[in-house]
């Protein structure tokens, strides 16, 4: 990774994902159990788009964290080839940096031609982000097999992740990957939405 990007990011304001979860977790299920139109609720708003990546990007942000091991930051960033950065420190004192890009397959009823595979065939168009990784969200119930995928040749990008809720209450998701990384391609990591942490603020 470029030296101005480490500098650009060590600036940055990075928040606990698993607080952040916990605190609009309360917000849910008192607007669950309100009648709250669907779209705002699902914030499928253009005005609310902004807090729906941030979930998104919180979620992955604990599955990463249960996987590798690590307390996992993040801090949402509008920037030309991804959607926010995460941090860690490893056993070592180590600070890592990692941009990420945010994809989804979204619902049926808001685009019932797109698929998994239309997804990961876009991404052929990022021919220079050989430092982000891309983390896509399956917004739908299907049958996810890790070795149906076909990956296009040459992916110019540094790491491929899955991610979907494995229970309808989307309390328990499951994150699988990296796809780039030969060997792992059954690999999938089960976590839990986070409940019962201390409220904290937004990540800047």
């Amino acid at each position: 990774m470029q030296n101005v990007r480490i500098h650009q990011f060590e600036k940055l304001e990075f928040g606990d994902p698993r607080s952040y979860l916990t605190a609009l977790r309360e917000f849910e299920l008192d607007v669950a159990a309100s009648s709250t139109p669907e779209r705002i609720k699902s914030l499928r708003t253009n005005a609310l788009k902004p807090e729906r990546e941030t979930r998104d990007a919180a979620i992955f942000c604990v599955g990463m964290s249960e996987r590798i091991g690590f307390d996992i930051q993040f801090a949402p960033v509008e920037a030309q080839d991804f959607d926010f950065v995460t941090t860690w420190l490893d056993d070592e004192g180590i600070r890592h940096y990692c941009p990420v890009q945010l994809k989804e397959v979204v619902p049926p009823k808001l685009n019932a031609q797109v698929t998994l595979q239309s997804v990961i065939d876009g991404l052929t168009r990022y021919a220079d982000s050989g430092d982000v990784t891309v983390a896509i969200k399956i917004n739908r119930p299907i049958r996810f097999d890790p070795t149906e995928m076909e990956l296009p040749p040459r992916l110019q990008i540094g790491g491929l992740w899955i991610f979907a809720a494995v229970s309808p209450d989307q309390s328990e998701f499951g994150l699988w990957g990296d796809f780039l990384s030969k060997g792992e391609l059954t690999y999938g990591t089960r976590f839990r939405y986070p409940l019962g942490l201390p409220r904290a603020q937004l990540p800047a």
